[in-house]
C-alpha cells in the first residue's frame, strides 16, 4: 500500500491512498490550528427549557465536537464583513461558542447568537482548554497502553476527562500501590523519551491497513474514515480525537488514588499542566494545616491521629454530661407540681433529650412535657403526655409555634423558627390540659 506523510502545524497525519479527506474535520487534520475562517452552511434556532440557542453548521471547523470521551472544545465565532480583506486588522464581536456536537457526521456549534447563512466568519478555538483536552487525551492513550501490556493485563472498559482529574476504568478488581507505581514510572520513562505521536487516517473499518493495527475495536455501525492514533512502538488505537504530536508534550503524568467500580477499578490521573495545578493545591493546603497544627507534614498524620482520639474521647465525656445533666433536670421537674412541664435548650442535643424522656416517661402518662431545643431561626420540639391528649394537641401546638411535626403513641416532634413563638404555645397546652 502506498503512503503519503504530511506534516501540517508540528502534527504528522499519514495518509493511506485511499482516505476520503473531506469527511474528516480540520481540527482532526491539523489539531494544533487555533484559528480558521470558513463559511456558514446552516443557523437554526433550538430552544434548551426556557432558553434560545442557535445551531451553527460551517464548511469546517477547527472546533472539535464532543466525542470519544473527550470534551467539546469552546471558542468564538467573528463574522468577517464581504469589504475587508485583511482580517488580522479587523476588530470583530465575539460570537461564543459554549457547546460543539456531532449530528451525522457534521459538528454543530452552539451559540447565543444567529448568524447569516453563507456569511464567511473567523473562528478561534479556547486553546487553554484544548491543549488541556490533548494532554488529558494523549496520557489515556498510553496510560491504557502500558496498563493492557504484560504483566499486568488491565484493559480499558471505560474513561472520564473530568474538569480537575480523569480515570480510566480497568477491568480489575484491584491495584497494588506497587503495581500502580510501577506503571507511573513506566509512563514517565516514555514521556521523557519524547516518542513521536501520529495519526494514520484509513478510508473505511474495512481498509486492509487497519488488520495489522493494534486496536480496541470499531462501532458495528461506523462508516467512513478511521483514525488510528499511534504513540511509536507503544500503541496504535482508534480515536477521533485530538491529540499531542510528541509524549514530551505530556510533560508527566500522576496517578491519584482508586476506586472499585461493579468489579471493576477507577484510577484516577492528570497529565501535562494539570500535575502542576495538582501539585500546587496541594502546597496550599500543606500551608494551611502547617498553621493549623503547627508542625511539619511529616507529622500531619500523627498530629490528626491524636486530634482525632482527643476528640472522640471529649465526645463521649460530652455524652455522659449531657445524661447527668437531664437526669438532674428529669428530678427537678419530678418535684413540680406543675402539670405542663416545659424545658429549653440552646442547642440541639439527642443525648440529653433522650435521656429526660426515659426519665420523665411515667410522669408523662398524666402530664405534659415540653422540650424544645435550637436557636433562634432553627429549632426542635418533642412534646410528651398520655397518648389521647398529644393526639388531640400535637397539631395545634405545632401550629402555635409556627412549625410543623407529627407523631404517635404519645410523642409528637417537629421543628420550628421563631423562639418567641413558645411562650403562646406552652399557654395554649395549659388552657387545654386539665
Amino acid at each position: 500500500m502506498t503512503y503519503r506523510t504530511h506534516t501540517v502545524f508540528h502534527v504528522k497525519i499519514t495518509l493511506t491512498s485511499r482516505t476520503l479527506r473531506a469527511m474528516l474535520l480540520k481540527c482532526q487534520k491539523e489539531p494544533f490550528l487555533q484559528q480558521l475562517t470558513s463559511r456558514v452552511i446552516s443557523c437554526h434556532e433550538v430552544k434548551k427549557g426556557k432558553k434560545k440557542h442557535y445551531e451553527v453548521v460551517l464548511e469546517d471547523t477547527i472546533m472539535f465536537a464532543e466525542g470519544g470521551g473527550q470534551p467539546c472544545d469552546h471558542g468564538v465565532l467573528r463574522v468577517v464583513p464581504s469589504d475587508v480583506s485583511d482580517i488580522e486588522k479587523l476588530s470583530l464581536t465575539n460570537i461564543k461558542v459554549h457547546d460543539v456536537q456531532r449530528k451525522l457526521g457534521t459538528a454543530v456549534h452552539y451559540t447565543d447568537n444567529s448568524v447569516a447563512v453563507g456569511s464567511e466568519v473567523n473562528m478561534e478555538v479556547d486553546w487553554k482548554r484544548r491543549y488541556d483536552h490533548m494532554q488529558q487525551h494523549t496520557g489515556q492513550h498510553l496510560l491504557s497502553a502500558i496498563a493492557e501490556q504484560k504483566p499486568y493485563n488491565f484493559k480499558t472498559v471505560s474513561w472520564n476527562l473530568g474538569a480537575t482529574i480523569c480515570h480510566v476504568e480497568l477491568n480489575t478488581p484491584s491495584i497494588s500501590d506497587e503495581v500502580k507505581s510501577e506503571i507511573e514510572q513506566k509512563i514517565n520513562s516514555l514521556i521523557q523519551s519524547g516518542r513521536p505521536v501520529t495519526t494514520k487516517v484509513y478510508a473505511s473499518k474495512d481498509d486492509q491497513g487497519l488488520s495489522s493495527a493494534h486496536t480496541r475495536g470499531l462501532p458495528a455501525d461506523h462508516t467512513g474514515p478511521v483514525r488510528v492514533i499511534e504513540i511509536e512502538g507503544v500503541d496504535e488505537n482508534m480515536c477521533c480525537g485530538t491529540h499531542l504530536n510528541s509524549l514530551a508534550q505530556l510533560q508527566m503524568i500522576k496517578l491519584l488514588h482508586t476506586e472499585s467500580k461493579r468489579g471493576n477499578t477507577l484510577l484516577y490521573f492528570v497529565c501535562g499542566d494539570r500535575v502542576l495545578k495538582t501539585l500546587q493545591s496541594a502546597l496550599e493546603v500543606q500551608q494551611k494545616l502547617n498553621v493549623l497544627l503547627s508542625s511539619p507534614p511529616e507529622l500531619f498524620a500523627s498530629m490528626v491521629e491524636k486530634l482525632s482520639k482527643d476528640h472522640r474521647t471529649a465526645r463521649k465525656n460530652a455524652e455522659k454530661l449531657s445524661e447527668e445533666l437531664a437526669s438532674l433536670h428529669a428530678t427537678t421537674l419530678l418535684n413540680s407540681t406543675d402539670k405542663v412541664l416545659v424545658v429549653q435548650r440552646p442547642t440541639p442535643d439527642s443525648e440529653y433529650s433522650l435521656t429526660l424522656q426515659r426519665d420523665m416517661r411515667d410522669a408523662c402518662e398524666k402530664r405534659l412535657l415540653l422540650l424544645t431545643m435550637g436557636e433562634q431561626g432553627g429549632a426542635q420540639f418533642v412534646f410528651r403526655g398520655p397518648v389521647d391528649v398529644v393526639d388531640k394537641l400535637g397539631k395545634g401546638l405545632a401550629q402555635k409555634l409556627g412549625g410543623k411535626g407529627g407523631g404517635r403513641d404519645g410523642k409528637f416532634q417537629g421543628k420550628f423558627t421563631d423562639l418567641a413563638m413558645v411562650e403562646d404555645a406552652v399557654q395554649y397546652l395549659r388552657d387545654n390540659f386539665e
